[in-house]
């Protein structure tokens, strides 16, 4: 059952949230994944369906600016960013790092695999939302993905992480052979950049509610969704 891995209120007054599908789901990698529930991610509060962003995503480091809801689906990208309400950007993972960013109106979704980083893909996505708020994002979410603990890496990838990164992406996997720390990666980007995070934690090869490539090579994937909402007002 997918779980909310933030709900919070922006300074322009709009909430973020921010939702991460498991596998009782359904397969994200061809967009077939219901969120349901009382707080059906593909419906507004008023019934309207809500339309989603899905990509086509590379290991890159494009991010499209959605400007309508749903626009930009299927597009070469590893990220995605709006100030629209009701406009949900999707990430597809099965390993690689999902990342959001929440901004003063807006939301961001990236897809941070070590290529992506190693592109600059998080970099991107914040400059993108500065572009749409004329200001860093105010916080970021960091979702499940594959732990140190199971990411055995080659040494020379890693030399080249860790010149990029810092030490502290250097791990070892539970059989002690060199790892991969992909949160320190990216939590040390955003430390960088002032942005607060949150990181869930769970390793998506440990942990059977999520599917992992590296685990059974299989083709399927959960996704991380996020999107923004007027705040109640009370009103009837």
């Amino acid at each position: 059952m997918a779980r909310e891995l933030i709900r919070r209120s922006l300074p322009s007054g709009r909430i973020a949230r921010v939702v991460m599908s498991e596998i009782t789901d359904g397969d994200a990698a061809g967009g077939d994944v219901t969120i349901g529930g009382p707080d059906d991610v593909s419906a507004t509060g008023r019934g309207r369906e809500r339309l989603w962003t899905w990509l086509h995503q590379v290991h890159g480091d494009v991010v499209v600016v959605v400007d309508a809801a749903g626009g930009h689906s299927g597009s070469r990208a590893d990220a995605a960013v709006t100030a629209l309400v009701d406009a949900p950007l999707a990430v597809r993972v099965a390993d690689c790092v999902p990342v959001a960013l929440l901004g003063d109106r807006s939301v961001g979704v990236a897809h941070a695999g070590w290529r992506g980083l190693r592109a600059g893909v998080v970099e991107r996505t914040i400059e993108a939302m500065e572009g749409l708020d004329g200001a860093p994002p105010v916080a970021a979410v960091v979702g499940p993905h594959i732990g140190p603990c199971c990411y055995e890496f080659g040494d020379a990838d890693l030399d080249d992480l860790a010149d990029r990164f810092g030490p502290a992406v250097r791990s070892t996997t539970t059989e002690g052979r060199p790892a991969l720390d992909l949160s320190h990666a990216i939590s040390g980007l955003l430390a960088t950049a002032d942005i607060p995070v949150t990181v869930d934690g769970v390793c998506t090869s440990c942990d059977d509610r999520y599917w992992s490539y590296r685990a059974t090579a299989t083709a399927r994937r959960q996704a991380m969704v996020a999107w923004t909402e007027e705040a109640c007002t009370g009103e009837a």
